[in-house]
């Protein structure tokens, strides 16, 4: 998928902030080469640091829309793995992230695009998206996904 020049320079411009973030809890942020609209996101629940989830986060455009957000078994691998994925209220294993940070969410539910929920493309969503998943991991996970 390719981003417009916007969403490539606004992407670019976050993403120090996310590296840093990661860093800082164990994880990491991968870039496949050609695929500007993608990262990985290598993250790890904080009572669990030895386990180990790779997220998907795929933008049509950034800021002004939320990213599609998926586990994947590993860096580049492939969507719909059970055990990818995390055990988190919210995060219906293997399909998708009924949350309002994510697309898949706002699809879902369109009351979500008004209101309290609806996407705030100010600031650094790209950041927001990663604290939001590491948050979720370290406070409410519940172990991997059978």
């Amino acid at each position: 998928m390719s981003l417009d020049l916007e969403s490539r320079l606004a992407l670019e411009d976050d993403e120090p902030t996310v590296v840093a973030f990661l860093a800082d809890h164990g994880g990491r942020v991968f870039v496949q080469v050609g695929e500007p609209a993608e990262r990985w996101l290598v993250l790890r629940p904080a009572r669990e640091p030895g386990e180990e989830y790779a997220a998907r986060l795929k933008w049509t455009r950034h800021p002004h829309e939320p990213p599609s957000v998926t586990f994947t078994a590993g860096v580049g691998g492939p969507v719909g793995v059970m055990s990818a994925w995390p055990q988190i209220p919210g995060y219906r294993a293997p399909n998708d992230i009924c949350m309002p940070f994510t697309a898949e969410g706002y699809a879902l539910h369109v009351d979500w695009k008004t209101g309290p929920d609806a996407w705030d493309p100010t600031g650094n969503t790209y950041l927001r998206v990663a604290t939001q998943l590491q948050d979720d991991l370290d406070h409410r996970y519940q172990g991997r996904a059978r």
